[in-house]
């Protein structure tokens, strides 16, 4: 197995301990009386949709695993049955400021996954990095 074969297989492993705990949170309401949130619909509408960029074009899929936890991060989507964030903010004079809420679990997968996967992201915010990826996308959609 190549040294590219084994660096692309590692970039799966957070899309399947997202999957692990998407299942654990089906299972959970499956089976006890919590019921999904807008988070759960979010987060499972986005996996399956990453997992199938993941099929499709790989390093889309990678892309999309970040921005997916990203969203988790910043409590817009989750995996777990009980949602737990730490909120950020406070007030100034006796005006409080905006809460930016965060779900901490994510801070340790986006570690894991820009670990595995930072690769993906050299030169993203260079205009010859988004023009060489939808080149390659178009390539090989119509190939």
């Amino acid at each position: 197995m190549t040294k590219d074969k084994i660096k692309d297989l590692l970039d799966f492993i957070p899309l399947f301990i997202l999957t692990v705990y998407a299942i654990i949170l089906i299972w959970t309401v499956a089976t006890t009386n919590i019921v999904f949130s807008y988070e759960h619909y979010i987060g499972l509408t986005l996996l399956v949709i990453t997992a199938g960029l993941f099929a499709k074009r790989h390093k889309i899929g990678v892309l999309s695993l970040g921005l997916t936890l990203l969203f988790g991060l910043f409590k817009i989507l989750s995996y777990s049955p009980a949602i737990t964030f730490y909120s950020i903010g406070g007030s100034i004079n006796g005006h409080s400021s905006g809460d930016i809420k965060i779900q901490g679990v994510f801070i340790l997968w986006l570690i894991i996954h820009f670990a595995l996967s930072g690769r993906h992201y050299i030169g993203i915010l260079t205009r010859k990095y988004w023009q060489d990826l939808f080149n390659k996308s178009v390539v090989e959609t119509s190939g």
